[in-house]
């Protein structure tokens, strides 16, 4: 009896020890694995809407030679020049303010406005999202473009990123900001997001009725195998993201899945969505993009998926610039009021 007790004792300790040792293994890797600059990236800090630049040798949205032919791309022709641009601070909650760019596309005629979001790791001064700012103003569409929490210029919190949930809950108070502010009505407001964005963009319609149509340039569907790759693409066995979803909630007081996709999808209502993605990206897999389509037209929602094909992640909108531009420019154009 006192053996059994023992033995008992011994494999509940160690049964501790190694959830213990489980949970610690997690931490680092959710702390590792989400972690971002809070700032600028070197390579950006000279980017304005007025002049961008593509990313230098090796530091492109993808890895591998494929980059190479992007390097010094002349994109002075979508330069805004003839735009001015003012910098805003928005606050989303106690402490917490995000940098923008609000950009008049002096349009007389229409107040449609976009607000627009960059990838995870990247700020508002990263080329692929001035890119499809520059596309949407020359097109007639108002922009607010967002530093994202812990990103750019905006309030450095924990340096990590939530996989779009704190982001897109700070999304709602932005719409919320630009009809107080701006006196822009909700039928008149979209959002588009760049990779890490359009994750985020993806959850917005859960949690705001004050955006009305949704882009996004690749997102994610099954947010657990998304993070299982990502986890991998960051150099750990995929079975760890387990352990990092608990040790967020349990350290860290973050729900990374606290808003499911399918949920936000069905949320959206008959509020338009777009998704555009090239069949070879790298870092988002296209599959998770028709998944997200096929979901959204099952349950009867608004939605296009523009496939760019061979390109490889964002590449789209530099392989094929001017399809990319009137697609998603025709998108917030048919989708908003003026």
């Amino acid at each position: 009896m006192r053996l059994k007790r023992v033995i008992g004792i011994t494999t509940a300790a160690l049964v501790v020890v190694l959830a213990g040792g489980a949970l610690a293994v997690g931490d680092y890797v959710y702390t590792s694995g989400t972690s971002v600059a809070c700032a600028v990236n070197a390579d950006d800090v000279n980017n304005t809407p007025e002049h961008f630049y593509t990313a230098p040798s090796g530091e492109g949205p993808f890895e591998g030679p494929g980059w190479e032919k992007w390097v010094g791309y002349d994109l002075s022709a979508w330069w805004l020049q003839d735009y001015s641009y003012d910098a805003v601070k928005i606050p989303v909650s106690d402490n917490i303010e995000l940098a923008a760019w609000w950009i008049d596309a002096k349009n007389e005629t229409s107040n449609k406005t976009v607000i627009v979001t960059h990838g995870i790791g990247t700020s508002k001064q990263d080329f692929n999202t001035l890119l499809p700012t520059a596309m949407l103003v020359k097109n007639g569409i108002n922009v607010l473009l967002v530093d994202q929490r812990d990103a750019g210029e905006s309030t450095c919190t924990d340096g990590r990123h939530s996989a779009g949930q704190e982001e897109s809950s700070d999304f709602a108070v932005v719409a919320d900001w630009l009809v107080q502010n701006e006196g822009i009505q909700p039928a008149s407001i979209g959002m588009f997001g760049v990779s890490g964005g359009a994750i985020a963009t993806s959850l917005v319609p859960a949690k705001s009725d004050k955006v009305s149509a949704f882009a996004m340039e690749g997102t994610i569907f099954d947010f657990n195998a998304a993070a299982t790759q990502e986890v991998e693409f960051q150099g750990f066995p995929g079975f760890l993201w387990q352990f990092a979803l608990t040790s967020a909630r349990l350290f860290h007081g973050v729900n990374l899945s606290e808003v499911d996709v399918k949920d936000s999808i069905e949320a959206a209502g008959n509020r338009p969505m777009l998704i555009l993605h090239g069949d070879a990206d790298q870092r988002l897999d296209y599959q998770s993009s028709v998944d997200f389509y096929n979901f959204a037209k099952e349950v009867g929602a608004d939605i296009e998926l523009e496939t760019f094909e061979n390109a490889d992640h964002t590449e789209g909108m530099l392989t094929e610039t001017e399809r990319y531009a009137e697609t998603l420019a025709s998108f917030f154009n048919n989708s908003l009021s003026d």
